[in-house]
C-alpha cells in the first residue's frame, strides 16, 4: 500500500506490544480515567517540604536533602566528592560539550573564593556553545532530519532549509527562552502574533517529521498515509512534551493509560487541519492573492495543454491549431501574471481548516466512526479545569489552543517531563528512567518528592532552563565522586539512590568534538547549513547532515556510536559497546588523522617528556604520573619490529592510544 511506512507500524507495535502482553497476564496497571489522581503522574504537581536529615553537613542545596533522606532511609552514605579537576571536566562537558583547557583547570584549582563553583557554572551557561550542546538533546526528541522519503522513486529529497529549525533551538536555549514559550512556539509559532520568521522556524518541530506518501494513486491509500503523517506528529508531541504514548490510542482505547480513541482523534483533528509548506509570504495579502490567483489560472491552462496533446496522440479530434491556441493563451497568462512576491524559505505549517474529524475504526480512516470535536486530553483537562471536560478548540486548527493547554502550569506532566530530561542528561538516568513515558508502562520516579520540588521551582522561576541547570550542577549530589563503595553497591547496585556519580560514556557528538578540540582542528563557527560529510569537516557534530537513511559514511559513523534514528522521537539513546567501535578507533582513517594532528600540535616542543606532559594537558586536562611518563618514554624510544606493518610513527601510535583511551571517552 505505502512506501516507507514501516517506521509508523514499528512505533505502534513497540508502543503497544508490552501492553498486549500484560493484558493477557491480567496485570492491572491502568490509571483510571475517572480518578486520574490514583496514578502518580496525573496528580497535580506538589510543593513538598524539604525533608529533614540526620546529618546535613554534606548538603549544599535542598536537592541534597531529598537525596540524603533516601540514602539515610536505605542505610547508605554518599561517597566523597570528586576532586576539582574531575568536577570541572564533568560540568564543562555536560554544559557545553567540550573539555576544559589546561588553563581553565589551573584557574579553577587556584580559585579559593567561596563562589568559585558558581563562577564556572555561570560562565558555561553564558557560553554560545551551551545552546549547541543542549539543542542536540532536544533534536533527538524532535526526530529532526534534513530530508524526506519519496516511495514512488524510492529516493530522498534534501530539505535545504531544515537547519533553520536546528539553529532556532540553539538560539532559544542560549537566550533562555522560557520553557512554556519554547513549547508554544514549536507547536503554533506561526500563529503567535509578532513572531514572524522565528515562529515559522520553531514549527519545524512538527514540520520536519516524516511525511508519508503512497506509492499508488488510490484515494483510500492517500487518506491512510495522511493519517500516518498525523500519527507521527501526535507521537512526537505527546512523548516529547507530555511523556505519554498517545499514539497507542490510534486503533483502540489505550490499554493502560486513561486515553481513549476519541481523545486521539480529537487531537488528530488539529493536525488534520494543519498543512505543510516550504515557504511563507513576506508580502501583504493584497499583493499575494493576485499572484496566487494568476498561478492557479496558469496551472489550469497547463493541464488543458497537456490534455490536448494527449488527446491528439490518441488520435482524437484535436488539431495542431487547437493546441497552438491553448499554448498561446498559456503564454499570455504567464506574461500577465504579477511577479512573485517576496517570501521566506522555511519548513513550517499553516492552518488549513477547522474541520472536526471522525474516529477511525480500528485505526482505518476509511472506516469512519463518530465525529469528535478538536480538544485536549480529557484526563489532563479535568485536572487543569477542576473536573470539567475540555472545551472544543475553536480558533482555526486549534494548534495554538493545544499549545497553551500543554504549557499550562496546572498541567501535571509538562514541567515534570522537562525537569526529568535535564536531570537525565546530567546524571545518565532520569528520576523517571523512562523519560518519554510517564504512563503506567513507564517506571515510577526514584525520588518523587524531589521531582515535584524541582518542577515547582522550575515554574516559579519563570520556566528558566538555565536556572534549573544551575540548581542541579551546584548541588552536592552532582559534585559526588564516582568511587566504588562495596556496601552501597550491595544494597543499590544500580545507584538509584544516587550515592555516587555514575560514570558514563560520552555521546558521539561530545566525543568527536572533544577530539577535534584537543587536536587543535575544531571549527567553532555557530549556525548555518549542515556540512556534506562530518568525517571530513572540522565543524561541531551538531552540523552533521541528519538523514533518515544511513547510506553515506558519515551516517554510518554516527549510527556506529549510537546516534538515534530520526524516524522516531527519542528521549534516551541506547548505549552499546561493540567490536566495530574499537576497530574504528584502531583502524579508522578519522582516528589516524586526529593522532597525526595531535602530533603536529606537539611539534613546537623539543623533548619527549615535554611533549608527553603537553599531550596529557590537552587530552586529560592533567599532568601525567611518573609511571605514565616512564611507560610513554619506553614505548616511544623502542625500535619498531622489522615486520611491523603499521605505517604510523611511534608518536602517532602513542597519541592515537591517548585519544582512544577510556579516560578520554568517559565522564566520571
Amino acid at each position: 500500500m505505502t512506501g516507507k511506512t514501516v517506521p509508523t507500524m514499528t512505533r505502534l507495535i513497540l508502543s503497544c506490544a508490552a501492553g498486549f502482553f500484560l493484558a493477557a497476564t491480567s496485570i492491572t496497571l491502568v490509571a483510571d480515567e475517572q480518578d486520574p489522581a490514583g496514578f502518580w503522574s496525573f496528580q497535580p504537581v506538589a510543593d513538598p517540604a524539604v525533608p529533614p536529615t540526620a546529618d546535613s553537613s554534606w548538603t549544599r542545596s535542598p536537592i541534597d536533602h531529598f537525596v540524603l533522606s533516601r540514602l539515610e532511609h536505605q542505610g547508605l552514605t554518599p561517597v566523597a566528592p570528586a576532586d576539582r579537576r574531575t568536577w570541572l571536566r564533568r560540568v564543562t562537558m555536560d554544559l557545553i560539550g567540550l573539555p576544559p583547557s589546561a588553563a581553565a583547570v589551573h584557574e579553577f584549582e587556584s580559585d579559593d573564593s567561596p563562589d568559585a563553583y558558581e563562577k564556572v557554572v555561570d560562565r558555561l551557561l553564558a557560553s554560545p556553545y551551551y545552546g549547541e550542546r543542549w539543542a542536540r538533546y532536544w533534536l533527538d526528541v524532535a526526530r529532526y532530519a534534513e530530508e524526506q522519503h519519496h516511495p514512488q522513486s524510492n529516493s530522498y529529497e534534501t530539505l535545504p532549509n531544515a537547519y533553520k529549525y536546528r539553529d532556532w533551538v540553539v538560539d532559544a536555549l542560549n537566550r533562555d527562552l522560557p520553557y512554556d514559550q519554547f513549547i508554544i512556539r514549536q507547536i503554533a509559532g506561526d500563529l503567535v502574533d509578532g513572531l514572524g520568521k522565528e515562529g515559522w522556524e520553531a514549527v519545524g518541530f512538527l514540520a520536519l517529521g516524516p511525511i508519508y506518501e503512497t506509492d499508488g494513486g488510490e484515494e483510500d491509500d492517500k487518506l491512510r498515509v495522511r493519517y500516518d503523517t498525523i500519527d507521527d506528529k501526535m507521537d512526537a508531541l505527546s512523548r516529547g512534551f507530555l511523556g505519554l504514548t498517545t499514539a497507542c490510542a490510534r486503533c483502540h482505547d489505550h490499554k493502560f493509560d486513561p486515553i481513549s480513541i476519541e481523545d486521539y482523534y480529537s487531537l488528530a483533528g488539529v493536525f488534520y487541519n494543519s498543512e505543510y509548506v516550504t515557504h511563507r509570504w513576506l508580502a501583504s495579502p493584497e499583493v499575494v492573492e493576485p499572484y496566487e490567483q494568476a498561478q492557479e489560472r496558469i496551472e489550469e491552462q497547463e493541464k488543458l495543454v497537456a490534455k490536448a496533446k494527449q488527446d491528439k496522440k490518441a488520435k482524437q479530434e484535436v488539431t495542431a491549431l487547437d493546441i497552438k491556441r491553448l499554448a498561446t493563451e498559456l503564454e499570455r497568462l504567464k506574461k500577465a501574471a504579477p511577479a512573485k512576491p517576496a517570501f521566506y524559505e522555511v519548513n513550517t505549517l499553516v492552518d488549513a481548516g477547522n474541520e472536526d474529524i471522525p474516529v477511525a475504526r480500528r485505526g482505518n480512516p476509511v472506516r469512519k466512526g463518530k465525529i469528535v470535536p478538536r480538544r485536549f486530553l480529557r484526563v489532563l483537562t479535568r485536572i487543569t479545569r477542576a473536573g470539567d471536560d475540555p472545551q472544543p478548540f475553536t480558533e482555526g486548527s486549534g494548534r495554538l489552543e493545544l499549545a497553551h493547554a500543554i504549557a499550562n502550569k496546572k498541567n501535571p506532566l509538562t514541567a515534570r517531563v522537562m525537569v526529568n530530561r535535564l536531570w537525565q542528561h546530567h546524571f545518565g538516568q532520569g528520576l523517571v528512567r523512562t523519560p518519554s513515558n510517564f504512563g503506567a508502562l513507564g517506571e515510577p520516579p526514584t525520588h518523587p518528592d524531589l521531582l515535584d520540588w524541582l518542577a515547582t521551582r522550575f515554574m516559579e522561576n519563570g520556566w528558566s532552563i538555565k536556572r534549573l541547570h544551575r540548581d542541579i550542577v551546584l548541588s552536592a549530589t552532582y559534585r559526588l565522586g564516582s568511587n566504588f563503595q562495596a556496601h552501597n553497591f550491595a544494597v543499590d547496585g544500580d545507584n538509584q539512590a544516587l550515592w555516587r556519580f555514575s560514570p558514563r560514556r560520552l555521546d558521539v557528538e561530545a566525543w568527536r568534538d572533544a577530539l577535534l578540540l584537543v587536536t587543535g582542528e575544531l571549527d567553532l563557527e555557530i549556525g548555518g547549513p549542515s556540512v556534506e560529510d562530518i568525517l571530513t569537516s572540522f565543524r561541531r557534530t551538531l552540523y552533521a547532515p541528519i538523514r533518515r537513511d544511513s547510506r553515506f559514511p558519515s551516517d554510518r559513523f554516527l549510527r556506529l556510536f549510537d546516534f538515534p534514528s530520526p524516524w522516531l522521537s527519542r528521549g534516551q539513546r541506547t548505549v552499546t559497546t561493540i567490536p566495530p567501535q574499537q576497530l574504528f578507533m584502531l583502524n579508522g582513517e578519522f582516528m589516524i588523522e586526529r593522532a597525526r594532528a595531535l602530533v603536529r600540535r606537539l611539534a613546537d616542543l623539543d623533548g619527549d617528556e615535554d611533549r608527553i606532559e603537553r599531550a596529557f594537558a590537552l587530552v586529560f586536562s592533567r599532568r601525567p604520573s611518573r609511571e605514565e611518563t616512564a611507560l610513554a618514554l619506553e614505548f616511544l624510544r623502542s625500535p619498531a619490529a622489522e615486520d611491523d606493518p603499521v605505517e604510523l610513527t611511534r608518536w602517532e601510535q602513542y597519541t592515537q592510544v591517548l585519544l582512544s583511551s577510556n579516560e578520554f571517552l568517559y565522564i566520571r
